[in-house]
């Protein structure tokens, strides 16, 4: 997280503009099913019976889960070779890009700073030129020091229920809302208790912060 807050103070908003602060992995970026076809590559699965991924990435030979030492490297690995293939979720460059009509837009990402210019890269060629902050850890320092930085409405857009734990936690005037894009995910996922509003696509969600700011 200290990397991420080193990474804010640089950052340029307008004042004049609300701010949204979204996550990527399974909010602007399918991860549970390409993290699979690794996996698949690897000899191994991952069983979705939660939504936690440590523990539940197993051999296929013997249904034994990984070890936490291999779990890390498993990551690093994922991302060294899948950075760029991740495909976008329906509806987010194109609702993100109309929102920034009216608001600013950030990317806070939990990914190893290694591979976060990849990341970068790979948004501005999709049509995402948005500042994104690479990230670790709970999120809401990082909401903190954005609510240090901007008088106007916040928004955190994230499919992590402990994320909006930690950022109800300190910075509780922040509007948020729970989006879980892999379907899978969303049906054993249940609604996170910190969130205002739990979304079922793009388009609800633009409706919500359109409808949020005008209230």
């Amino acid at each position: 997280m200290k990397h991420a807050l080193e990474q804010l103070k640089s950052l340029s908003l307008d004042p004049r503009r609300p701010v949204i602060v979204t996550d990527a992995d399974e909010v602007i970026l399918h991860f549970a099913d390409i993290l699979s076809e690794y996996l698949a590559s690897q000899d191994m699965y991952v069983n979705f019976v939660s939504y936690a991924l440590e523990g539940n990435i197993k051999y296929r030979a013997t249904d034994e889960p990984v070890s936490s030492t291999l779990f890390g490297q498993l990551i690093d690995d994922y991302f060294e070779k899948y950075v760029e293939k991740q495909p976008l979720v329906d509806g987010a460059v194109h609702h993100l890009n109309r929102l920034s009509e009216l608001c600013n837009i950030v990317i806070l990402t939990n990914i190893p700073h290694d591979f976060a210019d990849r990341r970068r890269k790979l948004f501005s060629r999709k049509g995402l030129p948005y500042p994104m902050i690479s990230s670790s850890g709970p999120k809401g320092p990082a909401l903190d020091m954005l609510s240090r930085m901007t008088d106007q409405p916040l928004f955190f857009i994230d499919d992590i229920a402990h994320h909006h734990t930690s950022v109800a936690k300190i910075t509780p005037q922040v509007q948020r809302i729970q989006f879980i894009a892999n379907r899978h995910l969303h049906s054993i996922e249940t609604k996170a208790k910190d969130c205002h509003h739990r979304c079922e696509d793009w388009a609800e969600i633009e409706r919500v912060i359109r409808e949020t700011l005008l209230t």
